[in-house]
């Protein structure tokens, strides 16, 4: 890896992918589309208030060395720029994961032994039941292949108090801005899924449905997503697109229960979806080559064996992207 000076004329770095270069090869190559991303720009160096005027405010942005082009897909832009009508847009949704304790059937993950971490049972009887022990409730891990058991709970919106979280300002700042997400792509590592699990058609999110109450409704079924292919090309992962809802949680001064103990958004939010998956079976090789075997997790002598993984999951729309660091687990002994 390298930087560019870019302190004089404008360079332009191009580099072919592996993709790219295999179709140079074969002669298919053409050049049919391309993206924008902003991946290296820091834009609080930005300087309203710099000593020579406004006409520098962006210098130090300008003088920013850039990296090289990579080749591969994956790394050349992780955050894409968005191509939109409206010139006066002034903020863009974000994806967050909704561990909120107001709602029962959504996953939380653990704050021990390690925060953050999502686990992800396997099928058999003795780990659901070993983790709902070691855990102290069902909805602090996702069971494999669980169609209406406890998932994962994803929500776009604009995260800011700023806006209220009133359907006007869902109109406002993201359906009039087509800032609305339909699906998501998922990605995961296929040495260790089988596949994604997303939502079926008529899964509601809302705190609408219970009077004054403002009390949650989560209500879905999972179903096998439909595989994709996408540009995001990462060594060893599938993607697939799971189904978005319309995520219906408001702010109302009349709620005793406040939208912000309901959603992970602070101001109007976008979407929803869910999420669970399917682990592949006869892992056991891959514990010992990518993973931990035979190890006392909770500190309750009882022994598992647990690969760590990440997914990444992207709006189709917005491009919004979250990280989800994921643990399968399964029972060995004790």
């Amino acid at each position: 890896m390298a930087f560019l000076d870019n302190s004089g004329d404008i360079i332009l770095d191009a580099v072919l992918t592996d993709v790219g270069r295999k179709k140079m090869a074969d002669g298919t190559f053409k050049i049919t589309k391309f993206a924008l991303g902003d991946d290296e720009i820091d834009y609080s160096l930005y300087n309203k208030n710099h000593a020579s005027g406004s006409a520098y405010a962006d210098l130090d942005i300008l003088q920013t060395p850039v990296m090289e082009a990579f080749t591969q897909t994956n790394a050349g832009i992780n955050y894409g720029l968005l191509s939109l009508g409206s010139t006066d847009v002034l903020y863009l949704p974000v994806l967050k994961v909704n561990e909120k304790t107001t709602i029962s059937s959504n996953v939380k993950s653990p704050s021990t032994p390690t925060s953050g971490i999502f686990y992800l049972a396997d099928t058999s009887t003795n780990t659901v039941s070993k983790l709902t022990t070691a855990l102290g409730a069902s909805d602090k891990f996702l069971t494999s292949n669980s169609t209406s058991g406890p998932a994962i709970l994803l929500e776009s919106g604009i995260d800011t108090s700023n806006i209220a979280g009133d359907t006007a300002n869902k109109l406002t700042y993201l359906v009039s801005n087509n800032l609305v997400d339909k699906s998501f792509y998922v990605y995961y590592d296929n040495r260790f899924l089988t596949t994604v699990l997303g939502p079926t058609a008529g899964s509601k999110f809302n705190n609408t449905s219970l009077g004054l109450s403002g009390a949650p409704t989560l209500d879905y079924a999972l179903a096998i997503a439909p595989p994709v292919t996408t540009d995001l090309q990462i060594s060893n992962f599938s993607s697939a697109r799971i189904a978005a809802a319309s995520d219906n949680v408001v702010e109302n001064g009349n709620y005793s229960t406040p939208d912000t103990s309901v959603s992970a958004v602070a101001g109007p939010r976008g979407a929803f979806t869910v999420l669970n998956f399917i682990v592949k079976p006869n892992l056991n090789t891959a514990y010992t080559l990518y993973g931990s075997v035979s190890q006392d997790v909770f500190s309750d002598s009882v022994l598992y064996s647990y690969i760590d993984t990440t997914i990444f999951v992207q709006g189709t729309k917005t491009g919004t992207q979250v990280q989800i660091p994921l643990r399968i687990i399964k029972y060995i002994s004790g």
